[in-house]
């Protein structure tokens, strides 16, 4: 034990911190037991009430239960509205994104027609006053020889009417081909000139006319170089020929469709017969064996396009130019290959047969259908099919 003294320990508390309120009623044994009796008789009292009544404080564990479901149920209700209109906005933004995109691709083909235009009217003018200048008397000077005589001014290069003739009919019985590569596009994205535009082939039937028609007829060519503003005229013939010919196509597919409400669409085979305006006895059934796989194909490719467009435009949306679309997926096709190609048309083409059965209206068709293109998980089916049979695409007739 130590030595020191205790006053000087570190005491748990002073003795005059008071322990805590003090009762005022005295410490003797007669207060002591009023108070067991006192809280005996409370005891009592709480006895008795909990035998009689029974205590409203208590909650029920299935009012519980009950509470929390229907809590939960509420919670299940407000997140299914909530993701409701999320998907419905998500939706509503795709299409206003496609609107804008098919707004865009008509402005800048309106703004690149505008420049060539008005580029085709600088240079007509520009012509006029070269001509003008040449064509006006020099007056000879004091001591001038005799005058040289000038030679005649060429006259303006313009097309005839045999020629637009010729253009517009090249265009006409072209553009329905199977072998078009683009519609509007000379170029591929990457440059190169497309030898099987329509624009192209359309010159290259004019060009290999037989004889010397064509020499005759095309702009002239002058020290081995042909008129510019020659060129330039008959380059606008022939996009403007190939332009009209698009138009009547887009509007042939799309038969009893846009048009026409009380009739019904037809099925492929009376469209091809429709579309290349056979002068031949017989009806669309004999014309159907004379056509190609790859000219039915494309057929129903195209109308598929069209309804598309027209479908947005049924909903209000913007329609966008059918022929940059077709233009687009020509070329990605070109690149992903032969059995993607055969996938994606045996697709097309089998919807088309099974939709279109000659006796449907199209009014009777939802607004909402959109006629979407096949997707790249159906066209990657496809392919695997077509692997299977041995990798060639066979239709049904």
């Amino acid at each position: 034990m130590s030595s020191q003294p205790l006053n000087n320990r570190a005491q748990p508390y002073s003795l005059t911190t008071p322990r805590g309120v003090r009762n005022p009623i005295g410490a003797t044994s007669a207060n002591r037991a009023l108070a067991r009796s006192v809280r005996g008789s409370g005891s009592a009292s709480a006895t008795n009430d909990d035998t009689n009544e029974p205590d409203t404080n208590v909650i029920d564990g299935n009012q519980i239960m009950a509470a929390i479901t229907s809590l939960n149920a509420t919670m299940v209700k407000e997140f299914l509205v909530l993701s409701d209109n999320l998907q419905q906005d998500t939706v509503k933004s795709d299409e206003d994104i496609a609107t804008l995109s098919h707004k865009l691709d008509e402005d800048l083909n309106a703004v690149a027609e505008q420049i060539e235009a008005q580029l085709l009217t600088l240079s007509n003018k520009l012509d006029q006053v070269i001509e003008t200048v040449e064509g006006q008397p020099q007056a000879p000077g004091a001591a001038a020889a005799a005058p040289v005589a000038q030679p005649a001014a060429i006259q303006p290069w313009d097309f005839t009417p045999a020629l637009k003739d010729r253009v517009y009919g090249f265009a006409y019985d072209s553009v329905a081909q199977p072998n078009i590569a683009a519609y509007t596009a000379r170029e591929t994205p990457a440059g190169d000139i497309m030898a099987n535009s329509l624009y192209n082939i359309i010159k290259q039937r004019i060009r290999n006319i037989p004889g010397d028609w064509a020499t005759g007829q095309l702009p002239p060519v002058v020290n081995g170089v042909q008129s510019v503003a020659g060129t330039q005229k008959y380059n606008t013939l022939v996009k403007t020929a190939g332009k009209h010919a698009q138009e009547r196509l887009h509007i042939l597919v799309l038969h009893n469709i846009k048009n026409n409400p009380e009739s019904t669409v037809p099925c492929l085979k009376r469209l091809l017969h429709h579309c290349g305006e056979v002068k031949v006895a017989g009806d669309f059934m004999a014309y159907w064996p004379t056509t190609s796989v790859a000219h039915r194909i494309r057929i129903a490719y195209i109308r598929r396009e069209a309804i598309r467009i027209f479908q947005l435009l049924r909903n209000g949306g913007g329609g966008g130019n059918i022929w940059s679309r077709v233009d687009r997926q020509l070329h990605k096709l070109s690149v992903q290959g032969t059995l993607y190609t055969s996938a994606f048309y045996k697709l097309i083409y089998e919807t088309d047969r099974a939709t279109f059965d000659g006796e449907g209206f199209f009014v009777d068709v939802d607004p909402k259908v959109t006629f979407d293109l096949p997707s790249e998980e159906e066209i990657q089916e496809e392919m695997e099919r077509l692997e299977t049979a041995g990798g060639s695409m066979v239709l049904t007739d």
